[in-house]
């Protein structure tokens, strides 16, 4: 494919807030659309964030997007030490390789904006 086929694709992503209060409606997604904004500016198409609750639909949510051909998903909420936070573990299943250096960076401008709890982040990258 030659480059100017690669740029006629179309690139699709998927956002999913991992959230049991965001899902119930205690409270608002605000990482979710951040991240649609970010992709968007970035010429992906990409629909409004999709809010599970934490458990198996984060597992649902995630199967179905890769079925549906995603170029890119996104999962934002799940990765810290409560009993419930299980987005890690479920990711980890169904990529095939760690980046491990998206997850560092991420954890480390959390650190450096202020947010001591981010290194409890146990958020992972891949393929």
């Amino acid at each position: 494919m030659s480059t100017s086929d690669e740029e006629a694709v179309e690139r699709h992503a998927v956002v999913i807030t991992c959230s049991t209060r965001a899902a119930r409606g205690v409270y608002a997604d605000r990482a979710g659309p951040l991240i649609v904004a970010a992709a968007r500016s970035w010429g992906l198409r990409v629909a409004e964030p999709v809010v599970v609750p934490d458990g198996p639909e984060v597992d649902t949510a995630m199967r179905r997007a890769i079925d549906a051909g995603v170029h890119l998903l996104v999962t934002t909420g799940g990765t810290g030490i409560s009993p419930t936070d299980r987005t890690p573990d479920q990711t980890m299943r169904l990529i095939d390789r760690q980046i491990r250096g998206i997850a560092e960076a991420i954890r480390a401008a959390g650190v450096a904006a202020g947010v001591p709890t981010a290194m409890l982040s146990r958020g992972i990258a891949g393929v």
